[in-house]
């Protein structure tokens, strides 16, 4: 994979399994040294295109802190200190980190699917409520956890095929949705908060147990 100098995400599609990743990719640097600047008038529009993707998390700046463990590993693997470069693979986790670099902090973390798990044929629905009842014991638990922060819990929607929640504290708010997969959406979680977003892009490998382990790692980010 090429290594530009730096490179900006403004679009990113998810269908099939494929993620698109539409770019600015910069290569051009003014200057010599250890601060060098990029010439952000010179670039290429290019779409960068990843198949057999299992999930993956964006974030408009560089939010190590999620992946620093992971990075480290990453850095014993590839036998390096530091990363200079935007692409960075990791064999052994199956995952593709990719960071701004440059003037551009976004970063993206790709994790792709075993080739050699069988496909497996499950009920939306029923994965759904299972996934559904789950989230209603983790909301469950950490009641008294909120009412000592403040946070505020408000059912939205629940329907058939979603649930939808606010978490409220202040003037922060975060939305969880809760959904069957279909034809206009790809995912069972979604979740938004100010500029941070997150999507579970779920097939056929993720276990309830998986998807409820997620759901409490996000509700503790709020």
């Amino acid at each position: 994979m090429v290594d530009y100098r730096s490179i900006l995400v403004e679009r990113m599609e998810y269908k099939d399994s494929i993620l698109y990743l539409y770019c600015r990719t910069f290569y051009k640097v003014v200057g010599d040294g250890e601060y060098n600047k990029y010439d952000y008038r010179l670039y290429h529009r290019k779409v960068l295109k990843f198949k057999n993707v299992k999930r993956f998390e964006y974030y408009s700046d560089e939010v190590y802190d999620n992946f620093l463990n992971e990075l480290e590993d990453l850095r014993a693997e590839l036998g390096v200190p530091y990363f200079r470069k935007i692409f960075n693979r990791s064999k052994k986790r199956n995952k593709l980190f990719i960071s701004g670099m440059g003037y551009f902090d976004n970063f993206i973390a790709i994790e792709f699917k075993d080739d050699k798990k069988e496909k497996i044929v499950i009920d939306e629905k029923e994965k759904y409520l299972e996934i559904k009842k789950e989230l209603l014991k983790i909301l469950q638990s950490k009641k008294e956890k909120f009412e000592e922060k403040n946070i505020k819990l408000e059912v939205i929607e629940e329907k058939e095929d979603s649930y939808i929640i606010n978490l409220k504290k202040g003037k922060r708010i975060a939305t969880l949705s809760l959904r069957i997969p279909d034809s206009t959406r790809y995912y069972y979680i979604h979740y938004k908060q100010d500029f941070y977003r997150y999507d579970w892009y779920d097939e056929e490998y993720h276990t309830v147990s998986e998807i409820a382990e997620q759901l409490n790692i996000i509700l503790d980010r709020f």
